[in-house]
């Protein structure tokens, strides 16, 4: 027979269940949005309204709060996205205050789970948050040489650089040449390394992802396709033959 103790232990963590659940598939009432939004500072707004880009293509927000409340109406926003959010700007006081949940459930779901922002985005806010006011400065100075003065931002943040960047193709998710050679020109070897990290790991998963797409499909190669159409054709011919 269980003791209340352990009774008291299995109700909690049916509670705690019942609520990372309903984190995870209900949307977000106005009141939290609010709350989250008012507790932010420009810089973290900054951050989540880059982060945002990709799942909010179609979207010119005004501020957070409005941007937030059309991917909740959307149903792009659960309360998970919200803690993976604010977990990403590292408001982890927010995340207990407000979500009413730890750093460790928010890093355990990230294991499991597709990430909800690409990271791509993650490492430049990152990057952003690492480099100094000199940095951002003497980065922005740098990219003259490609971007031209007119267009560069003048003191402006790094992510405001990057969206510039962007506009010019000049940088990308698999286009991180020049990020890396600015870094490495302002001795900021510790986030040029960060890239590189970041370069590897995503080659890492396009590998892994050709191998199992490759052992799914056996018979068929993928550097030619047209060879397998043909192959595949001239042995219907020989069998019906």
């Amino acid at each position: 027979m269980k003791s209340a103790a352990s009774w008291s232990f299995v109700d909690r963590s049916g509670v705690l269940l019942l609520h990372f659940l309903g984190m995870t598939l209900h949307r977000m009432s106005a009141e939290v949005i609010y709350k989250v939004e008012e507790a932010l500072d420009e810089d973290e707004k900054e951050m989540i309204l880059f982060l945002c880009r990709d799942i909010a293509a179609d979207i010119v927000p005004l501020n957070v709060r409005q941007l937030l409340d059309i991917l909740n109406e959307r149903g792009k926003l659960s309360g998970m996205g919200l803690a993976e959010l604010l977990y990403r700007v590292r408001r982890f006081d927010l995340l207990k205050r407000i979500l009413k949940m730890d750093r460790r459930t928010v890093e355990a779901h990230l294991l499991r789970h597709p990430q909800l922002f690409s990271g791509y985005r993650v490492l430049m806010t990152e990057i952003g948050e690492d480099l100094e006011k000199s940095d951002v400065s003497s980065l922005l100075f740098l990219m003259r040489d490609y971007i031209g003065q007119s267009r560069v931002p003048r003191d402006k943040s790094f992510l405001d650089l990057v969206i510039e960047l962007e506009k010019l193709n000049l940088i990308a998710p698999d286009q991180l040449d020049l990020l890396e050679k600015c870094l490495k020109n302002i001795h900021r070897i510790d986030l040029k390394r960060k890239v590189q990290k970041y370069k590897q790991s995503a080659q890492g998963a396009e590998t892994s992802y050709i191998s199992a797409l490759q052992a799914s499909l056996p018979n068929l190669s993928l550097k030619d396709p047209s060879c397998n159409l043909r192959d595949s054709f001239r042995g219907e011919l020989s069998f019906e033959s």
